[in-house]
């Protein structure tokens, strides 16, 4: 029988190259599953706080259009200052979108009224109503519809309040987003440009409006006012 190998107790302090890099791996791995589930934990506390945060939203969301329900019973004296505190409350969710929007639709139509009954004059309301659509603009989760439709009715309390360049700008960014009422949009556009005697440039709208909305109520309406801009008696009346 053979006698078992003579082991050397120094050199079992000092192992080879090929322990020394087995324990450096297994560290390695060890680190790298640490690291692994501490981000995973990470990321379950980011969905959790995301879930909760959602929650909340709906819950607010849910109470407001609750409290909505009962305002709208309210005399009109009384509703108006109860949707200012509702929309400043609610401002994160959409039922404080709905109450700013419904808000500024109040002042429009107050400021219509005042024009009716003092023509050429710029109405108090109008301002009221650009603040009021402002807010509403400012709610994250508008659809490009809304946002579109806002800014278009921000346009045009902006024209009541004879703030041309500002009416512009709303028409402008509604054209770009490309919306199901850029053609109402263009017409605004063609509008202030009329207003502000910029005949060449409110005729270049108006054709675009006719040529890519042809029998269309749009294009219809942008033929109108053309042969209206074009026409010699229109001429005489402006020289």
């Amino acid at each position: 029988m053979s006698k078992p190998p003579k082991i050397d107790r120094k050199e079992l302090k000092h192992p080879d190259a090929f322990v020394t890099q087995g324990r450096q791996a297994i560290e390695l791995v060890v680190g790298q599953q640490k690291k692994i589930g501490a981000s995973v934990a990470v990321v379950a506390v980011m969905g959790l706080s995301f879930y909760f945060y959602d929650w909340n939203r709906q819950q607010k969301n849910v109470s407001g259009w609750t409290e909505l329900a009962q305002i709208n019973k309210l005399p009109e004296a009384e509703r108006w200052e109860k949707l200012k505190k509702m929309a400043e409350s609610f401002n994160s969710v959409a039922v404080g979108q709905f109450a700013a929007t419904t808000l500024g639709d109040h002042y429009f139509d107050e400021s219509k009224k005042e024009a009716t009954a003092k023509p050429g004059t710029s109405p108090a309301s109008a301002a009221l109503a650009v603040e009021w659509y402002t807010k509403a603009l400012s709610y994250s989760k508008l659809s490009p519809n809304e946002k579109g439709l806002l800014l278009i009715n921000r346009g045009e309390a902006q024209e009541m309040a004879q703030k041309w360049d500002e009416a512009l700008l709303d028409y402008t960014e509604a054209v770009k987003i490309g919306f199901e009422g850029k053609p109402l949009a263009l017409l605004g556009q063609a509008r202030v440009y009329e207003f502000k005697k910029e005949k060449e440039k409110a005729i270049e709208v108006y054709e675009k409006v006719s040529a890519d909305f042809l029998n269309t109520e749009y294009g219809r309406t942008a033929k109108i006012y053309l042969r209206r801009l074009k026409s010699p008696l229109f001429l005489e009346s402006k020289s």
